[in-house]
């Protein structure tokens, strides 16, 4: 079986579309030197990429042109964290840059802000596996480093055996 090349097109271009306006809102955030405020647009495109990424991905192994791995699994804990419960959860979190007050001692050192996973914020799922995937593929780790060579992937022309 394999996936109908139209479908196969479409789903790439969401998920190409979805993540570079992703990168767009992350480079905004940090540029204007925000260390803490509002995710929106972060946490709106991030959504989005995930459940893109997740509805190829779920296409891709139900015609067995990729096997469910540790980060296909992380991927869908994600997934399904803002899905189930955005209430609870901001996927998103920065990390460096200052917060006031300010105590300055001796070197005064600003870390760059970097746009990390959040910490997992114990949903329930029926597979443990794609909990412990995020929390050691994902959580803390910069949003667009992991996400780059998975959508890099999934965007190649040739057929996909495993991410």
């Amino acid at each position: 079986m394999e996936l109908n090349e139209n479908s196969k097109k479409v789903l790439k271009s969401n998920i190409e579309i979805l993540f570079n306006q992703l990168k767009v809102a992350v480079d905004s955030y940090v540029k204007n030197g925000r260390s803490m405020g509002d995710f929106s647009f972060i946490n709106a495109y991030l959504s989005a990429t995930l459940n893109a990424m997740v509805s190829y991905i779920d296409r891709l192994v139900k015609v067995t042109q990729l096997e469910e791995s540790e980060l296909v699994e992380a991927l869908k804990f994600a997934n399904n964290l803002q899905k189930h419960k955005p209430e609870l959860i901001q996927i998103a979190k920065s990390t460096g840059g200052m917060a006031f007050p300010i105590c300055f001692e001796n070197e005064v050192i600003i870390s760059e802000i970097s746009v990390v996973w959040d910490d997992c914020i114990c949903l329930k799922t029926r597979k443990d596996a794609q909990k412990i995937s995020y929390e050691k593929n994902f959580q803390q780790q910069p949003i667009i480093e992991t996400l780059t060579p998975i959508v890099d992937k999934l965007l190649q022309n040739s057929c996909i055996l495993s991410i």
